[in-house]
């Protein structure tokens, strides 16, 4: 990649003296500073279903249970929680010194009116899966009843949900941002536009959002930690590609970044950069996805032949070996993961022969549409190449997030695309069942998969609790999956971001997004943070 001349020169000389051009003179930012190519998709909890869009919804709201770094579910906005001894009702005491940053105070009202408004058609949420399980679900769903008979708010600060049948997941799902507690009175106020003027109990609140340029958070004043969040806000440019966050980071005038493939050789193996870096392994598969239900992929042995097409190891050298090439679905962390699924080896000649046999000797055209971004273009060149060369020929479709997300999940539009998956919670049901049960094409079965015989195994899975026949099921499930081979699975990633010295408290967790209420600037000077709210930093 050509250099950017003297000024790159410069800075790389003193980078971690601090290199800040025109800032140099100005008082440092009390705003953590952030950027990204896309939009954010929405801020309605009920409706987002991306790492974007969780990253800062879970800024604004809160959950009745959460996460700590290891994976374990904790208490949030509940204090406590108790089961029946069937597994059928969970009762959950709710803290009693919370309040949405409207200043209302927090009831348990408020977490029935948010599960109903997810269950609720008109809403649209993709969220309704996870929550059919509530007695009482399908028939609000249906429209035969006006509300869940299985959520029940006991008086202010008792919450109490019946299940038709235990569902071992369910803590995992309300940890999910679907289940976020709203305020009812401002959804009904803002209705659809609830999505730009979010109200929650969570540590920030949104002050501006202005499209295609900036989103803006500050400080809750009403948050029920004291002392938190310790910055002063948040602050997100738009349409700031990879290489540009990246002289951002180097003139000092972004907090947080990825790294550029062009530079990570050189931060990786320059120790100055060591305590600045921050590395995680995600429960996380980046795939080709393949519509079943597109000729020619309704035939599994053209699917098969595109896995066997794509070399893998020439995807991870062109992302600098942030990665490890994916044999299967699931990423190794989780629970279940099989060792011995045998996956497709890179085999271009028993791809062509399988393409033949599939009435393709020739090979076809196709298109292979992706998220607008540097990096995801320059792997899709790659598979691009792979393909051509057994005799597939795809045009290239950037598109930009929010609209990518909409395209893959429209019947008969998009024949191949790269995505990839995040667990939602740590349990092989959340790819398996999420991403291939024929009930989820259109919303998250992007690839509009459907077997008769993996329905009726994810269905035994999701009512058994024996956690071990639960993962032998899903297990087999994925084995089947695989052979009929809508995905290919390309690589499991390794998340690497690099921080300025002055950000403390900033960590990537293995499961979602980075939590940013800890987070501290060691050169802001703790009283102006907290004192009367500063004007929002140039950009």
């Amino acid at each position: 990649m050509k250099r950017r001349g003297l000024s790159w020169l410069v800075c790389g000389l003193i980078l971690l003296l601090g290199c800040r051009s025109s800032q140099q003179n100005e008082a440092p930012s009390p705003y953590l500073r952030l950027s990204g190519v896309d939009e954010v998709p929405t801020l309605d909890p009920a409706i987002g279903y991306d790492t974007t869009s969780w990253l800062f919804e879970q800024m604004i709201f809160n959950t009745l249970v959460d996460y700590d770094d290891s994976g374990h579910i904790v208490p949030e906005l509940a204090r406590s929680w108790s089961e029946s001894a069937d597994g059928r009702v969970v009762t959950f005491q709710l803290r009693d010194d919370v309040r949405f940053s409207n200043g209302r105070r927090l009831v348990a009202a408020d977490f029935k009116f948010s599960l109903e408004r997810v269950l609720r058609p008109q809403t649209r949420s993709q969220g309704v899966e996870f929550f059919r399980t509530i007695a009482g679900a399908e028939d609000f769903i249906a429209g035969r009843s006006d509300q869940v008979r299985g959520i029940e708010a006991r008086d202010r600060q008792v919450l109490r949900i019946e299940l038709q049948r235990p569902d071992p997941l369910l803590l995992h799902k309300l940890a999910m941002q679907f289940a976020a507690v709203v305020p009812r009175e401002e959804v009904e106020r803002w209705g659809e536009d609830f999505a730009r003027h979010p109200v929650g109990t969570g540590p920030f609140v949104l002050r501006e959002w202005s499209s295609g340029r900036r989103l803006l958070l500050e400080r809750n004043a009403n948050y029920f930690l004291p002392g938190r969040p310790r910055l002063a806000g948040v602050i997100r440019l738009v349409g700031v590609s990879d290489q540009l966050a990246w002289f951002k980071y180097e003139s000092g005038t972004l907090d947080v970044t990825t790294i550029p493939p062009a530079e990570f050789p050189r931060v990786i193996r320059d120790p100055d950069f060591a305590p600045l870096l921050r590395k995680q392994t995600s429960l996380r598969t980046t795939y080709l996805g393949l519509n079943c239900t597109m000729a020619p992929f309704t035939d599994a042995r053209v699917r098969r032949a595109i896995n066997h097409a794509v070399n893998k190891g020439k995807l991870l050298q062109l992302i600098n070996n942030r990665g490890v090439a994916a044999r299967s679905i699931l990423p190794p962390k989780m629970p279940g993961y099989d060792p011995t699924i045998p996956g497709y080896d890179f085999d271009p000649v028993r791809a062509r022969s399988l393409l033949a046999e599939a009435g393709y000797p020739n090979g076809f055209s196709t298109s292979l549409w992706i998220r607008s971004d540097e990096d995801t273009r320059r792997l899709a060149q790659a598979i691009q190449q792979d393909l051509a060369d057994v005799g597939v020929h795809a045009e290239i479709h950037p598109i930009a997030w929010g609209p990518f997300l909409e395209a893959v999940r429209t019947p008969g539009l998009v024949p191949m695309f790269v995505l990839g998956w995040e667990a939602d919670f740590p349990d092989p049901s959340n790819f398996l069942e999420v991403l291939f049960h024929s009930k989820n094409r259109g919303s998250n079965n992007d690839t509009f998969y459907s077997s008769p015989n993996v329905d009726r195994l994810l269905d035994l899975a999701s009512t058994s609790i024996d956690q071990g026949a639960r993962l032998r099921l899903l297990q087999q499930v994925e084995r089947l999956i695989m052979a009929d081979a809508p995905w290919v699975p390309l690589y499991y990633p390794v998340t690497y971001e690099v921080v300025q010295p002055r950000v403390r408290g900033y960590h990537l967790p293995p499961l979602r997004p980075p939590r940013l209420e800890e987070v501290w600037l060691a050169d802001v000077n703790d009283a102006a943070a907290t004192s009367a709210r500063p004007g929002p930093p140039s950009s």
